[in-house]
């Protein structure tokens, strides 16, 4: 059985190697002839120990990197792209805004970065920008100038544990110290596990109630420019 099963993979091998060659998957080469060398020179528990672990700590790093996403609208349109996808130069921003869009549940393994990535992108309006580099974007204390609002895009959250909800918790506190208003677009079914999740940790109650929870980014939009007295700011780029 053993026999059979090394021919299979000895026949497979030449075409996965090539596939990943052509894709640039060197990791993916890197690991594959890690494992191979520590079962011929080891023994086969320790080839297959390296390799689970390897396995382990890329599914670790990537459930621990939040993924969220700052948004720019696309002149004309009610559409909202990601700016790391598009040139700033093609989006418009409502000035005073940040649209922040959420891909993924909300647990234990990611919220320890939320508020670092959060904080980088008011800073800098770019998550990969480098910290050294000059502040661009700044949060308004009481009403002052910087970003008045912010706006959570939350239609790719399904999920959200005890964590993650302790720490949206303590991100808008925050806000709400610092006299920002915070939006909540494209929220979940009233009365479904994730909005009471909203509702029961009193994030509801501290954004200022069900009317901040709205179906559309647009939607939050008008409402941050009713409460600036209808005045609508310039739109540059988010």
């Amino acid at each position: 059985m053993i026999s059979v099963v090394a021919v299979t993979l000895l026949e497979e091998a030449p075409e996965d190697i090539s596939f990943f060659y052509r894709i640039h998957a060197y990791g993916d080469l890197a690991t594959m002839l890690l494992v191979f060398l520590t079962t011929i020179i080891w023994s086969l528990e320790t080839g297959i120990g390296i390799g689970v672990g390897i396995s382990l700590i890329q599914v670790v790093r990537s459930s621990t990197h939040a993924r969220i996403e700052i948004l720019g609208r696309v002149p004309g349109t009610d559409t909202f792209k990601s700016a790391e996808e598009v040139p700033a130069s093609e989006l418009e921003e409502v000035e005073g805004c940040l649209i922040v869009k959420m891909t993924e549940a909300l647990t234990f393994a990611n919220t320890g970065e939320l508020k670092n990535r959060l904080r980088r992108l008011e800073r800098y309006g770019d998550a990969r920008a480098h910290p050294s580099l000059p502040r661009l974007r700044g949060l308004s204390v009481a009403g002052g100038g910087g970003t008045n609002n912010v706006i959570f895009d939350v239609k790719g959250v399904k999920r959200m544990d005890g964590s993650g909800t302790q720490v949206l918790r303590e991100i808008v506190d925050g806000y709400a110290r610092r006299g920002v208003a915070v939006w909540f677009s494209r929220a979940p079914q009233v009365n479904s596990r994730l909005w009471m999740g909203f509702v029961e940790s009193g994030i509801m109650e501290r954004v200022g109630g069900r009317e901040h929870f709205v179906g559309s980014i647009d939607e939050a939009l008008r409402l941050t420019e009713g409460s600036r007295g209808g005045s609508r700011a310039g739109e540059v780029g988010v």
